[in-house]
Protein backbone atom coordinates (compact mmCIF):
# COMPACT_ATOMS: atom_id res chain seq x y z
CA UNK A 1 0.00 0.00 0.00
CA UNK A 2 1.31 3.46 -0.89
CA UNK A 3 0.77 6.80 0.85
CA UNK A 4 -2.19 7.87 -1.30
CA UNK A 5 -3.94 4.53 -0.82
CA UNK A 6 -3.45 4.54 2.95
CA UNK A 7 -4.82 8.09 3.17
CA UNK A 8 -7.94 7.04 1.27
CA UNK A 9 -8.30 4.03 3.56
CA UNK A 10 -7.88 6.20 6.67
CA UNK A 11 -10.46 8.74 5.48
CA UNK A 12 -13.05 5.99 5.14
CA UNK A 13 -12.28 4.70 8.64
CA UNK A 14 -12.48 8.20 10.14
CA UNK A 15 -16.01 8.93 8.91
CA UNK A 16 -17.03 10.03 12.42
CA UNK A 17 -14.35 12.72 12.48
CA UNK A 18 -15.19 16.26 11.37
CA UNK A 19 -11.83 16.45 9.56
CA UNK A 20 -10.95 12.98 8.23
CA UNK A 21 -8.65 14.24 5.46
CA UNK A 22 -6.64 16.47 7.79
CA UNK A 23 -6.49 13.78 10.48
CA UNK A 24 -5.16 11.23 8.02
CA UNK A 25 -2.54 13.61 6.65
CA UNK A 26 -1.29 14.53 10.13
CA UNK A 27 -1.01 10.88 11.14
CA UNK A 28 0.83 10.07 7.92
CA UNK A 29 3.30 12.92 8.30
CA UNK A 30 3.97 12.02 11.91
CA UNK A 31 4.22 8.26 11.37
CA UNK A 32 6.47 8.52 8.31
CA UNK A 33 8.35 11.59 9.61
CA UNK A 34 7.46 13.64 6.55
CA UNK A 35 7.25 17.40 6.24
CA UNK A 36 4.19 18.81 4.53
CA UNK A 37 6.27 19.39 1.38
CA UNK A 38 7.64 15.83 1.48
CA UNK A 39 4.13 14.49 1.98
CA UNK A 40 2.95 16.29 -1.15
CA UNK A 41 5.66 14.60 -3.26
CA UNK A 42 5.30 11.16 -1.62
CA UNK A 43 1.83 10.11 -2.75
CA UNK A 44 3.14 7.05 -4.61
CA UNK A 45 5.71 6.09 -1.98
CA UNK A 46 5.37 2.50 -0.76
CA UNK A 47 4.77 2.19 3.00
CA UNK A 48 7.15 -0.22 4.75
CA UNK A 49 5.61 -2.98 6.86
CA UNK A 50 6.81 -1.54 10.19
CA UNK A 51 5.54 1.94 9.26
CA UNK A 52 2.25 0.39 8.17
CA UNK A 53 1.78 -1.14 11.63
CA UNK A 54 2.59 2.18 13.30
CA UNK A 55 0.16 4.10 11.09
CA UNK A 56 -2.62 1.61 11.72
CA UNK A 57 -2.09 1.85 15.50
CA UNK A 58 -2.40 5.64 15.21
CA UNK A 59 -5.52 5.21 13.10
CA UNK A 60 -7.14 2.86 15.63
CA UNK A 61 -6.51 5.34 18.43
CA UNK A 62 -8.06 8.15 16.39
CA UNK A 63 -11.06 5.98 15.46
CA UNK A 64 -11.69 5.51 19.18
CA UNK A 65 -11.79 9.29 19.61
CA UNK A 66 -8.35 10.00 21.05
CA UNK A 67 -7.31 13.57 20.16
CA UNK A 68 -4.69 13.98 17.43
CA UNK A 69 -2.51 16.02 19.83
CA UNK A 70 -2.13 13.07 22.21
CA UNK A 71 -1.42 10.62 19.39
CA UNK A 72 1.40 12.71 17.89
CA UNK A 73 2.48 14.19 21.24
CA UNK A 74 2.38 17.84 20.29
CA UNK A 75 0.10 20.81 19.81
CA UNK A 76 0.68 24.20 18.23
CA UNK A 77 0.06 27.20 20.48
CA UNK A 78 1.04 30.83 20.02
CA UNK A 79 4.24 30.76 17.91
CA UNK A 80 5.56 27.34 18.86
CA UNK A 81 4.78 23.65 19.21
CA UNK A 82 4.35 22.16 22.69
CA UNK A 83 4.81 18.60 23.86
CA UNK A 84 1.55 17.31 25.35
CA UNK A 85 0.33 14.07 26.85
CA UNK A 86 -2.91 12.93 28.45
CA UNK A 87 -1.58 14.34 31.75
CA UNK A 88 -2.28 17.89 30.54
CA UNK A 89 -5.11 19.72 28.86
CA UNK A 90 -4.68 20.30 25.13
CA UNK A 91 -4.12 24.07 24.60
CA UNK A 92 -6.98 25.73 22.73
CA UNK A 93 -6.69 28.60 20.22
CA UNK A 94 -9.11 30.74 22.27
CA UNK A 95 -6.64 30.70 25.16
CA UNK A 96 -4.32 32.80 23.00
CA UNK A 97 -6.78 35.65 23.66
CA UNK A 98 -5.93 35.37 27.36
CA UNK A 99 -2.24 35.72 26.46
CA UNK A 100 -2.94 38.71 24.21
CA UNK A 101 -4.82 40.55 26.95
CA UNK A 102 -2.07 39.98 29.54
CA UNK A 103 0.56 41.17 27.06
CA UNK A 104 -1.24 44.51 26.76
CA UNK A 105 -0.38 45.12 30.43
CA UNK A 106 2.90 43.24 30.68
CA UNK A 107 4.87 43.97 27.54
CA UNK A 108 5.87 47.56 28.32
CA UNK A 109 7.61 47.05 31.68
CA UNK A 110 9.22 44.51 33.99
CA UNK A 111 6.54 42.40 35.64
CA UNK A 112 6.35 39.32 37.85
CA UNK A 113 3.52 37.11 36.62
CA UNK A 114 1.89 34.04 38.14
CA UNK A 115 0.25 31.43 35.89
CA UNK A 116 -2.06 29.23 37.98
CA UNK A 117 -2.81 25.72 36.68
CA UNK A 118 -0.13 25.94 34.02
CA UNK A 119 -0.58 22.43 32.53
CA UNK A 120 1.74 22.14 29.52
CA UNK A 121 3.05 25.63 30.30
CA UNK A 122 1.33 27.14 27.27
CA UNK A 123 0.31 30.49 28.80
CA UNK A 124 3.47 30.99 30.85
CA UNK A 125 5.75 30.13 27.92
CA UNK A 126 3.86 32.38 25.50
CA UNK A 127 4.13 35.30 27.94
CA UNK A 128 7.80 34.59 28.68
CA UNK A 129 8.65 34.35 24.98
CA UNK A 130 7.13 37.79 24.31
CA UNK A 131 8.25 39.54 27.52
CA UNK A 132 11.93 38.84 28.08
CA UNK A 133 11.99 41.46 30.84
CA UNK A 134 9.25 39.67 32.80
CA UNK A 135 9.66 36.83 35.27
CA UNK A 136 6.98 34.16 35.04
CA UNK A 137 6.12 31.48 37.59
CA UNK A 138 3.85 28.68 36.43
CA UNK A 139 2.30 26.33 38.98
CA UNK A 140 0.29 23.13 38.83
CA UNK A 141 -0.91 20.56 41.36
CA UNK A 142 0.00 17.72 39.01
CA UNK A 143 3.70 16.76 39.17
CA UNK A 144 3.54 15.22 35.69
CA UNK A 145 2.20 18.50 34.32
CA UNK A 146 5.04 20.41 36.02
CA UNK A 147 7.55 18.04 34.41
CA UNK A 148 5.94 18.54 30.98
CA UNK A 149 5.97 22.34 31.37
CA UNK A 150 9.67 22.25 32.33
CA UNK A 151 10.40 20.00 29.35
CA UNK A 152 8.67 22.48 27.03
CA UNK A 153 10.64 25.38 28.51
CA UNK A 154 13.90 23.52 27.86
CA UNK A 155 12.75 22.51 24.40
CA UNK A 156 12.01 26.14 23.52
CA UNK A 157 15.06 27.47 25.39
CA UNK A 158 12.94 29.94 27.37
CA UNK A 159 14.80 31.00 30.50
CA UNK A 160 12.64 33.64 32.22
CA UNK A 161 10.05 31.13 33.45
CA UNK A 162 10.05 28.73 36.39
CA UNK A 163 7.59 25.89 36.95
CA UNK A 164 6.83 24.59 40.45
CA UNK A 165 4.38 22.30 42.19
CA UNK A 166 1.60 24.17 43.99
CA UNK A 167 -2.03 23.43 44.77
CA UNK A 168 -3.25 26.80 43.54
CA UNK A 169 -1.52 29.25 45.91
CA UNK A 170 -0.18 26.72 48.45
CA UNK A 171 3.53 27.13 47.52
CA UNK A 172 3.34 30.66 46.13
CA UNK A 173 5.07 33.63 47.84
CA UNK A 174 2.85 36.38 49.29
CA UNK A 175 2.52 39.90 47.85
CA UNK A 176 4.87 39.27 44.93
CA UNK A 177 2.94 39.46 41.67
CA UNK A 178 1.91 42.28 39.36
CA UNK A 179 -0.36 39.97 37.36
CA UNK A 180 -2.08 36.64 38.06
CA UNK A 181 -3.38 34.73 35.06
CA UNK A 182 -5.41 31.53 35.14
CA UNK A 183 -7.15 29.17 32.74
CA UNK A 184 -8.85 27.11 35.46
CA UNK A 185 -11.21 24.16 35.24
CA UNK A 186 -14.57 25.77 34.49
CA UNK A 187 -16.92 23.01 33.38
CA UNK A 188 -19.64 21.91 35.76
CA UNK A 189 -20.13 18.20 36.35
CA UNK A 190 -23.20 18.35 34.11
CA UNK A 191 -21.28 20.20 31.37
CA UNK A 192 -18.66 17.47 31.37
CA UNK A 193 -21.32 14.79 30.98
CA UNK A 194 -22.81 16.70 28.05
CA UNK A 195 -19.42 16.93 26.30
CA UNK A 196 -18.60 13.23 26.57
CA UNK A 197 -17.10 11.42 24.70
CA UNK A 198 -15.33 14.45 23.17
CA UNK A 199 -13.41 15.21 26.39
CA UNK A 200 -13.00 11.63 27.61
CA UNK A 201 -9.23 11.52 27.04
CA UNK A 202 -8.39 14.83 28.72
CA UNK A 203 -7.65 15.10 32.47
CA UNK A 204 -10.89 15.44 34.40
CA UNK A 205 -9.39 17.66 37.12
CA UNK A 206 -8.20 20.16 34.49
CA UNK A 207 -11.72 20.47 33.09
CA UNK A 208 -14.28 20.18 35.88
CA UNK A 209 -14.77 22.57 38.78
CA UNK A 210 -17.48 21.15 40.98
CA UNK A 211 -21.24 21.41 40.72
CA UNK A 212 -21.44 24.93 39.26
CA UNK A 213 -18.21 25.17 37.25
CA UNK A 214 -17.11 28.43 38.88
CA UNK A 215 -15.72 27.06 42.16
CA UNK A 216 -12.06 27.25 41.04
CA UNK A 217 -12.55 30.71 39.55
CA UNK A 218 -14.04 31.92 42.83
CA UNK A 219 -11.12 30.45 44.81
CA UNK A 220 -8.56 32.19 42.61
CA UNK A 221 -10.23 35.60 42.65
CA UNK A 222 -11.07 35.48 46.35
CA UNK A 223 -7.49 34.65 47.39
CA UNK A 224 -5.61 36.70 44.80
CA UNK A 225 -5.33 39.77 47.07
CA UNK A 226 -2.86 37.92 49.31
CA UNK A 227 -0.46 37.35 46.41
CA UNK A 228 -0.70 40.56 44.43
CA UNK A 229 1.87 43.23 45.27
CA UNK A 230 1.18 45.70 48.04
CA UNK A 231 0.21 48.39 45.50
CA UNK A 232 -2.27 46.06 43.79
CA UNK A 233 -2.39 44.24 40.47
CA UNK A 234 -4.42 42.53 37.77
CA UNK A 235 -6.12 39.13 37.66
CA UNK A 236 -7.10 37.48 34.36
CA UNK A 237 -9.26 34.34 34.06
CA UNK A 238 -10.60 32.31 31.19
CA UNK A 239 -14.18 31.01 31.58
CA UNK A 240 -17.20 29.69 29.74
CA UNK A 241 -19.20 32.35 27.91
CA UNK A 242 -22.27 31.37 29.95
CA UNK A 243 -20.41 32.28 33.15
CA UNK A 244 -19.55 35.86 32.20
CA UNK A 245 -21.97 37.68 34.48
CA UNK A 246 -21.23 35.34 37.37
CA UNK A 247 -17.47 35.84 36.97
CA UNK A 248 -17.85 39.62 36.78
CA UNK A 249 -19.89 39.50 40.00
CA UNK A 250 -17.17 37.44 41.72
CA UNK A 251 -14.61 40.09 40.76
CA UNK A 252 -16.87 42.88 41.99
CA UNK A 253 -17.67 41.14 45.29
CA UNK A 254 -13.95 40.82 45.96
CA UNK A 255 -13.30 44.55 45.50
CA UNK A 256 -11.87 44.49 41.98
CA UNK A 257 -12.43 47.49 39.72
CA UNK A 258 -11.91 48.16 36.00
CA UNK A 259 -13.54 44.82 35.19
CA UNK A 260 -13.60 43.94 31.49
CA UNK A 261 -14.77 40.90 29.51
CA UNK A 262 -13.25 39.99 26.14
CA UNK A 263 -14.80 37.93 23.34
CA UNK A 264 -13.21 34.85 21.77
CA UNK A 265 -12.95 34.03 18.05
CA UNK A 266 -16.60 32.94 18.07
CA UNK A 267 -17.64 36.33 19.51
CA UNK A 268 -18.48 34.84 22.89
CA UNK A 269 -17.10 36.28 26.10
CA UNK A 270 -14.17 34.09 27.14
CA UNK A 271 -11.80 36.20 29.27
CA UNK A 272 -12.58 38.52 32.18
CA UNK A 273 -10.06 40.58 34.11
CA UNK A 274 -10.02 43.17 36.84
CA UNK A 275 -7.72 45.36 38.92
CA UNK A 276 -7.33 45.22 42.68
CA UNK A 277 -6.09 48.48 44.18
CA UNK A 278 -4.79 47.51 47.60
CA UNK A 279 -3.46 50.98 48.40
CA UNK A 280 -0.35 51.61 50.47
Amino acid sequence: MNVSEWLSYAKNKLFRSKTPQIDGEILLCHGLKLSRKEFFYSQNKKIKSNDFLILNSFLCRRMLGEPIAYIIGKKSFWSFSLFVSSDVLIPRPDTEILVEQVLLKASSSRKIILDLGTGSGAIALALASECSQCNIIGVDNNLKAVAIARYNANLLNIKNVNFIYSDWFSNVPLKKFHIIVCNPPYLSEQDFSNFLPELFYEPYNALVSGHYGTECIQHVIKNAFLYLRSDGGWVYVEHCYKQTQRVRLIFKNNFFVNIFSIQDYSHRYRVTYGYLNRGK
